[in-house]
């Protein structure tokens, strides 16, 4: 058996840490490491021999930061074909037939649109140009590594797809302390949405210890049914009297966590940042014969994960699975022009105020889906759909439905959505799936096939059934798997065809049965013409939920129809779904008596409070706009929050007013909610950049004020070698959010021009970034310089290699761990005594 036969069929080990390796022979801090590969091959031929000594059967090329954005920065683009190429043949001269060979592709450094100023279509060519570099060397992987950002990854595997076809892709975000990425994407989100992408495998690397991705791997192994890999770092690593790096998990520790990790479903195992060959060869020891769990604590019988035939959708960080155990999934229909002349207007203008009206009122009611639709004539729909699908993700974390029979349309809202999304719908009418289902699989949805067929509707159950299985059948034939096809039986007008209802719920056994498809309908359509349609949609919901309807596309601001599902769900005894029933109907009960209580008070008695209300028009009125600029931060209304500043205004409130009552205790709540882990990153981000249009706006308002510096003076700098600006990017925007004059020094800024800034700007306090294990030092080295250079002025560290206990062995002033608790540590640094440097 060939090596990549192994693949897919036992565990296989990957090797170590090559940066570290490479700078313990000597490669010099603050060069680029990559470039070793044209400049010093036998350094890296050696490491790679290294590896392949101590038992790894997978190498990974020394590429992570050689795609053409990071090699731009060290004027070493044009170097991006021959390096990549040159560091293919590197290794797999070294491997033989004793290793697989991995081309490594790490994220960019920088975040990509909307959270960042570099868009999808951007990324995917920086990716492209790299992938094609490495596939030209016939690596048997490319791995995409250290991955934030869903939407980053995505780009990357689908370059990944285009430009190395018939090379398998591994797919590996990196987590944090949370169990989720910086941008809120948990294992089973990322899975979903990978996996649908096609990735051959998915999983994990860097962080911090393995034992972090121990529940992690055993998430992902429950939905994916490809192999799960994990390379964690050896702990979290400190400075030694030396001042080295030192990462606190020996071979040996390593090497225990090996078992465990195979145990919860890691089909690949190795490690990154501070392991050594030394962790490789105990590592491969310990997991030799040994087979996956399937994520439950039992034997897989095989090295994917079990999940193969699981049906769900994802959001970029919440993951939504169709199982009967969690009952009918709710899809919210509101967001449809169709007979709604201000929502159509809405996406006229490409507002999408009531879009994210709508969306929010939903969720709130009970939705977990989004249907999408933007069919408004005249527009472009494609520019529409994709206007839509970000509104929406701004201002909910639930996956989508895109309604839509404009392909080009479809393809601009999937391309958009952050996520793994669901395309309403395609059918067997000449030309519907060509026109779907190619877009549908590009990006990775999941559709909904309606039991048409070229002949017309279908009159009976097993005809829909018999149109079933040719849609499931059409699907494939496009590469998009069984589970992945929701099959709609039609829910047609009863008062115009009332024996087809008979038809439509026997329609749902049989397709579940024999076909095992999921299915949906939309309610309201059996309604439709007829008095009283609340009550119809009601019953017939009821009928369909116990012919075992999986998802259900409704209006879930109709209480009735949600009583209906919260009902039905409790008696066919679902999960959780007595308790939801019991709080929401105490919920509702006290409500009620609260009216009750308030409409039986004399008029006397209530004689005390009318006077105010009445004084207080103006009072109220600037109460609802101060509880409107608050929420547009919350909320991150970039747009709506402009509009709302100039009412305020207008009503007389002041300027400080608005920023010290309103923008910044709403800002201080963000936090407060990111930090609890209940926001992430979008919704931090959104929520600043919602607070910098209003600071902007209002900054004409406060010139006479306040000083734009009133705060005191941050210098940032991401420390000498280290590329990565993603976090110091976003505590600017808060810094400066918060009233702080922010200079920003850039990447990879030596010690002595971070005083040399510092001086120049008289910094009340420097702050500094290091995401590489392997710059840490520098961040000593700064803290040293200021100190002989008698340079007092405090230092506060940050980034995803360090610790507060990393922060006091070198001397720092205080430490961030994300970038809100970096505004509080620089609040509570500067609090009533900004100290400028002194010399």
């Amino acid at each position: 058996m060939s090596m990549m036969e192994l693949f897919g069929k036992q565990v296989l080990v990957f090797d170590g840490a090559i940066g570290t390796q490479l700078q313990s022979m000597g490669l010099p801090a603050g060069l680029c490491p990559d470039i070793w590969c044209l400049d010093n091959p036998e350094a890296v031929r050696l490491v790679h021999q290294q590896y392949v000594a101590a038992g790894a059967q997978i190498l990974q090329t020394n590429t992570t930061g050689a795609s053409p954005l990071r090699l731009e920065h060290y004027g070493l683009r044009h170097k991006t074909r021959e390096l990549n190429l040159a560091a293919v043949r590197l290794a797999r001269e070294t491997a033989g037939n004793q290793a697989l060979v991995a081309g490594s592709v790490a994220a960019l450094g920088t975040l990509i649109e909307p959270l960042g100023p570099i868009s999808f279509d951007q990324a995917y060519e920086i990716f492209a140009e790299q992938v094609k570099a490495l596939a030209e060397g016939a690596p048997d992987f490319i791995i995409l590594e250290t991955f934030i950002d869903l939407n980053e990854l995505r780009a990357a595997l689908l370059a990944s797809k285009d430009f190395a076809p018939g090379i398998k892709i591994i797919a590996q975000i990196s987590l944090d302390h949370s169990g989720r990425t910086i941008t809120g994407t948990d294992p089973q989100s990322a899975g979903l949405v990978l996996q649908s992408l096609g990735a051959d495998a998915i999983g994990f690397n860097c962080s911090s210890g393995p034992e972090v991705y121990l529940s992690a791997v055993a998430e992902l192994a429950k939905v994916v049914g490809v192999p799960v890999s994990v390379q964690p770092n050896a702990g979290i690593p400190h400075l030694n009297s030396a001042g080295q790096t030192i990462f606190p998990l020996g071979p040996e520790d390593f090497a225990s966590f090996g078992p465990k990790l195979v145990g919860a479903g890691a089909a690949l195992v190795g490690g990154c940042c501070g392991t050594t060959p030394q962790h490789i060869r105990l590592l491969r020891n310990a997991v030799e014969g040994l087979i996956p769990g399937d994520g439950t604590g039992t034997c897989s019988g095989g090295t994917a994960g079990a999940g193969r035939a699981v049906t769900g959708l994802a959001s970029r960080s919440q993951a939504v699975l169709f199982t009967e155990a969690a009952g009918p999934v709710i899809i919210g229909e509101r967001i449809n022009p169709t007979g709604r002349k201000q929502l159509a207007e809405d996406i006229r203008r490409g507002s999408f105020a009531v879009v994210r009206r709508d969306a929010k009122a939903q969720v709130a009611a009970g939705a977990q889906i989004l249907d999408v639709n933007v069919g408004v004539p005249l527009i472009d729909e494609p520019a529409a759909m994709r206007g839509a699908v970000l509104a929406v993700q701004e201002a909910v974390v639930t996956p989508l439905c895109l309604d839509s029979a404009d392909p080009k349309a479809l393809a601009a809202g999937l391309k958009a959505f952050s996520g793994k999304a669901l395309v309403n719908s395609f059918s067997l009418e000449p030309g519907k799936a060509e026109a779907v289902l190619p877009v549908a699989k590009r990006y990775g949805a999941a559709v909904i096939g309606l039991t048409i067929a070229e002949g017309g509707l279908p009159t009976t159950a097993r005809e829909r059934l018999e149109i079933a299985g040719r849609l499931v059948e059409r699907a494939a034939s496009y590469g998009i798997p069984r589970q992945d096809v929701i099959i709609d039986p039609l829910a047609l007008a009863a008062g115009a065809q009332p024996e087809q209802v008979r038809e439509t719920l026997q329609a749902i056994g049989l397709i579940k049965s024999e076909l095992g498809c999921r299915t949906s309908l939309g309610i309201s359509n059996i309604s439709f013409g007829m008095p009283n349609r609340g009550f119809l949609n009601a019953a017939f919901l009821t009928m369909a939920l116990a012919a075992g309807l999986d998802l259900a596309i409704i209006n879930p601001l109709d209480e009735r129809i949600m009583d209906t599902i919260r009902a039905a769900q409790v008696l066919l005894n679902q999960e959780g779904s007595a308790r939801r029933y019991i709080s929401i109907v105490g919920a509702k009960k006290l409500v009620h008596n609260a009216a009750v209580v308030t409409a039986a008070v004399p008029p006397s008695t209530s004689a005390v409070s009318a006077p105010i209300v009445t004084a207080s028009k103006n009072t109220a009125a600037q109460d609802s706009v101060r509880r409107a600029l608050y929420d547009a931060v919350m909320e991150g209304d970039q747009g709506g929050i402009i509009v709302i500043i100039d009412a305020a205004l207008t009503q007389g409130i002041a300027p400080m007013a608005i920023v010290d009552g309103c923008l910044i205790p709403a800002l201080d709540e963000v936090g407060r909610l990111y930090a609890q882990g209940i926001y992430f990153l979008p919704q931090l981000m959104q929520s600043a950049s919602a607070m910098k249009s209003a600071m902007a706006r209002l900054q004409p308002e406060l010139k006479d004020v306040r000083a734009v510096d009133g705060q005191g003076t941050v210098v940032l700098a991401t420390v000498q070698g280290d590329i990565h600006d993603i976090g110091k990017s976003i505590v600017a925007l808060l810094l400066e959010n918060h009233g702080f004059r922010v200079i920003d020094l850039g990447c990879d800024v030596s010690a002595r021009d971070i005083l040399a800034g510092a001086r120049a700007h008289q910094a009340d306090l420097v702050a500094l970034s290091a995401l590489m294990t392997t710059t840490m030092p520098h961040m000593k080295e700064v803290i040293d310089l200021f100190a002989s250079e008698k340079y007092d002025c405090p230092v506060l560290i940050g980034g995803a290699a360090t610790t507060g206990a990393f922060a006091q062995e070198i001397g720092a002033a205080g430490y961030g761990n994300d970038a809100h608790e970096a505004v509080r540590e620089v609040r509570r640094l500067l609090s009533g005594n900004k100290n400028k440097g002194t010399s």
